[in-house]
């Protein structure tokens, strides 16, 4: 076999850069679904928006001074 035969053979990529590149992928794939995906927090914005109602009257009494 010469030189030329031997660049035609296939070579498997190393496995470090396959694992480099899935976890590359894994956060491409979590940061297009935090952009673009439903929001994990939308439900913490609805409560905040709807507060609880204020009471129209408050009674507040006032303890007596003792002498």
């Amino acid at each position: 076999m010469n030189d030329d035969q031997d660049d035609e053979k296939f070579r498997m990529m190393p496995l470090g850069d396959i694992g480099t590149l899935a976890i590359a992928l894994v956060f491409l794939v979590a940061f297009l679904w935090l952009m673009f995906g439903p929001s994990p927090f939308a439900g913490l914005y609805q409560n905040a928006k709807q507060a609880p109602a204020q009471p129209r009257e408050v009674t507040v009494t006032v303890p007596d001074k003792g002498k």
